[in-house]
């Protein structure tokens, strides 16, 4: 028997040490178990962007909002531009420390502004996990015609079992879904497009109140949404990469990735919009698709659901142990699982649209004043000061004010609508930029502030300021 070459001990070596569950929790990774490269940042965004809930936020555009296929895809050009710079940029926070975001979170937060910041990340992980839970259960149930209980089990436990082997296996399952999840959707990509209505124009009726300028804007904003939940993950994907890792070249992979899955399969869902407005997966096959290209098409969201979700309790369950919670990874991993399963269960007996809108809208709200905090602390405070608070900082402070302005933009129908939004619909897609503005310029103001102070305390005492 001829011995393995080279490469194919190479390729069973890395396989092997992908597949080997991991040992680590939220402690920074030390050098020597540092490995890998920036690319596969493109193939775990591409491939999470790959999936349901991106058609479906692309087939609000047209079918909800009445944009125009073209007027659609600008907006979610834009919007996922928006959100996809996110995840390019917090991905960079991965490998200068070694750990994820949410531990990085500390220091402008406080600990215990960052315990309560990773308790919201838990939650939406959660949150998130439902939903595609629901969405690949759908799939799943179509596809081999059993009934939501039994296709709702075989995705979330495939989501859990994936999240629990952990960080290796996780860039592994990606790295293949990048190769095989365009190859599923090539079918229903050509159908898609030369099959709907591409030359649609506004549909003022549908738009309502929200007008075209309104419906624009909430449509990036909804895209940008998207994205911008998942900025808070990053830095978990990245902090195994070597401290040496070339910030441009990271950001460069994880945005292309993000862009381009968010961009092909959002506008897929306009273009579909313009046909028919897709309730589930189901509908898909009932309304637009052909028989064949039906089973391909449930096989692939059923796959990319079960693929992006795995990051949700990957993630979520790093954020309750940054919480504070007391136990070993794996075990956070079930609890995770637990939960949005029992979430998703209940909603999946129901139609999920409106919820799914407004989730979308509140997950913008409460992640973009968060994400200007950290970006501020990164790129503009000079502070040598690397002790954190043990109860709550300046990022604290100035994310709640950031939140508070923008209570009157928010927009919510039948959850809350602020007084502004109220009046004029149109800058109810605002308040998440609002939030994002204040918090940063809030946030800048306030270290500034403390370092003018602390210098002066330096000079007249003599200390220097901890590093």
């Amino acid at each position: 028997m001829t011995p393995p070459g080279p490469l194919a001990r190479r390729l069973t070596a890395a396989v092997r040490s992908a597949t080997a569950v991991e040992t680590s929790g939220i402690e920074p990774i030390p050098a020597d178990d540092r490995e890998g490269g920036p690319g596969s940042s493109f193939t775990l965004w591409f491939s999470s962007n790959v999936q349901f809930s991106s058609l479906t936020s692309g087939m609000l555009a047209t079918a909800a909002f009445g944009l125009g296929w073209a007027q659609a895809l600008l907006a979610i050009v834009l919007g996922s531009a928006v959100g996809a710079a996110a995840i390019g940029i917090t991905s960079t926070f991965g490998p200068p420390k070694g750990v994820g975001l949410l531990v990085q979170t500390r220091l402008p937060f406080g600990r215990s502004g960052a315990a309560m910041t990773a308790v919201l990340v838990f939650f939406k992980a959660c949150a998130w996990f439902a939903v595609n839970s629901i969405l690949g259960a759908f799939a799943v149930q179509t596809l081999i015609g059993t009934g939501f209980g039994p296709a709702f089990s075989i995705v979330t436990v495939a989501q859990v079992a994936i999240a629990l082997v952990g960080y290796g296996f996780i860039h592994l399952v990606q790295k293949a879904m990048a190769l095989v999840l365009p190859l599923l959707f090539i079918g229903v990509s050509l159908y898609g497009f030369t099959e709907s209505d591409l030359g649609s124009g506004f549909d003022a009726a549908k738009a309502g109140p929200l007008g075209f300028v309104g419906a624009f804007a909430l449509v990036a904003a909804i895209q940008a949404a998207r994205a911008l939940s998942f900025s808070s993950y990053a830095a978990d994907y990245t902090r195994y990469m070597p401290v040496d890792t070339p910030p441009r070249k990271l950001f460069l992979y994880a945005f292309t990735g993000t862009w381009l899955g968010s961009v092909w399969i959002a506008s897929l869902g306009a273009a579909i919009g313009t046909i028919a407005f897709i309730g589930t997966p189901t509908d898909l096959v009932g309304q637009v698709l052909p028989g064949a290209l039906a089973t391909v098409t449930m096989l692939a969201l059923g796959v990319s659901t079960i693929t992006s979700s795995c990051l949700d309790c990957y993630s979520g369950a790093l954020a309750w142990l940054i919480a504070g919670v007391r136990m070993a990874r794996w075990q956070a991993v079930l609890v995770v699982g637990a939960l949005g399963s029992a979430i998703g269960w209940f909603a999946g007996q129901g139609d999920y649209w409106k919820s799914f809108e407004n989730f979308l809208i509140i997950l913008g709200n409460w992640i973009a004043p968060w994400l200007a905090v950290m970006l501020v602390q990164r790129f503009l405070v000079r502070s040598r000061d690397e002790i954190p608070s043990r109860n709550f900082g300046p990022g604290f402070t100035a994310w709640l004010l950031g939140l508070l302005a923008a209570v009157p933009f928010m927009s919510q129908p039948g959850v809350f609508v602020g007084p502004i939004a109220e009046s004029h619909p149109a800058l109810g897609a605002y308040a998440a930029a609002v939030a994002f503005l204040t918090a940063g310029l809030i946030h800048y103001a306030l270290t500034r502030r403390t370092r003018a102070g602390a210098t002066r305390t330096t000079t007249d005492t003599h200390e220097e300021i901890p590093a």
